[in-house]
């Protein structure tokens, strides 16, 4: 039996959810989008439910450990082509023998899990201190990077928390999804940023398209709540403004 789904980390918690329901063991979770159909196969389209992700979600961390609610969550975020099964497969073994199940590599499924989970880790530590800010406006930041894994969501926080009170925008060209602060909301967004040269515009212009662009991207549909050289790879220099020529 096929799962398909929307793609989502709660569409993919909501798999697990049915996937128990069911009692059937041998079952695959794939997005739809990456899943070609056939006649071999028996699908089920499984569509995203917010009561059974949050049970899901919360018994992680009850059942099994809040590390391994954090673990599947950067596994998600790692887009690995496999990562929704390798889920399915950690959580299957983590509801049997608890928290211990971090420590239990040598499962093939655990063992690649926390490899996901660390070099996600790995790559959102480092650009902690990686990614360049450049004023594009008076009080307005912007820094524009291509992480390998979709890591926004876990740095943008720090930088919330870092810069205070200065409204910023982080942007994965990769990925064209944004993390928006007005200087006290964080808003995720797949809504692409519009950064003019400050030549072009005057200040009372620039300062309605920031307005503009916030409250475009906190309308509530248009979230996306889907983060030295041997620290500093050469595939990170692009974005880099002291590396700039």
């Amino acid at each position: 039996m096929i799962y398909l789904y929307d793609g989502s980390f709660e569409g993919l918690l909501t798999c697990v959810f049915e996937a128990y329901a069911s009692k059937t063991a041998d079952i695959s979770i794939i997005p739809q989008k990456d899943h070609t159909p056939s006649f071999l196969e028996e699908e089920r389209v499984i569509e995203t439910d917010m009561e059974k992700f949050r049970r899901v979600y919360e018994s992680v961390s009850k059942k099994i450990s809040p590390l391994a609610q954090k673990v599947i969550y950067k596994v998600w975020l790692s887009e690995d082509e496999n990562s929704s099964n390798l889920i399915y497969k950690f959580l299957r073994i983590g509801y049997k023998i608890g928290g211990k199940v971090v420590n239990y590599i040598q499962d093939p499924a655990v063992n690649r899990v926390m490899e996901l989970n660390k070099a996600v880790g790995r790559e959102a530590h480092r650009f902690l201190g990686l990614l360049r800010f450049r004023e594009v406006h008076k009080g307005i930041f912007y820094a524009e990077y291509e992480p390998q894994y979709n890591i926004t969501v876990l740095i943008a926080p720090h930088f919330a928390k870092r810069l205070a009170c200065q409204p910023f925008l982080i942007h994965d060209r990769k990925r064209n999804i944004c993390a928006v602060f007005n200087g006290r909301e964080l808003v995720m967004t797949d809504e692409t940023p519009s950064i003019p040269e400050r030549s072009t515009v005057t200040e009372d212009q620039y300062s309605e398209l920031w307005k503009a662009f916030f409250r475009s991207v906190a309308i509530k549909e248009r979230r996306n709540p889907r983060a030295q050289m041997g620290f500093m790879p050469k595939k990170y220099w692009k974005y880099l403004t002291e590396l700039q020529q």
